[in-house]
């Protein structure tokens, strides 16, 4: 039924489900996994933060998707990471499953974003709305 998932990481605990459930779905599947997060730093930042903290966020991204694989190797999963730059969010994530041909996008849900993430956060409904494959959200 699936042979790529993508599963999307911001380090949150709901993430991290998200990537546990995305371990369990891949290995039922035999499936290929993804661990996927984005280093986003916005622009608006960019004048005001300086090359060494700008290291330090990297850092700090990249062990979000350390811990996101473990989430994932936990449940007997062996994801790929990749960590992607220099984008928003959802657009970086949405971008990455129409290249990677994936046919499922695991995200979870925090409900932090947009005015209408009572409902869901900003990033999943983005995710949810303009993904090309099928899309799970994690709560």
């Amino acid at each position: 039924m699936f042979k790529k998932i993508l599963v999307a990481s911001d380090g949150s605990s709901t993430s991290l489900e998200a990537a546990r459930i995305a371990g369990e779905v891949a290995r039922t599947f035999s499936a290929a996994l993804t661990v996927a997060t984005v280093a986003y730093f916005p622009r608006v930042y960019a004048s005001d933060v300086s090359p060494d903290m700008r290291e330090g966020y990297l850092e700090e991204w990249k062990r979000v998707l350390a811990d996101t694989v473990a989430a994932a190797k936990a449940v007997g999963a062996d994801p790929e990471a990749k960590l992607l730059r220099e984008e928003e969010p959802a657009r970086a994530l949405l971008d990455e499953a129409g290249r990677g041909g994936y046919d499922l996008l695991i995200v979870g849900r925090t409900g932090a974003g947009s005015p209408g993430s009572k409902m869901m956060g900003g990033v999943s409904r983005k995710l949810a709305e303009g993904a090309a494959c099928s899309v799970l959200v994690v709560r």
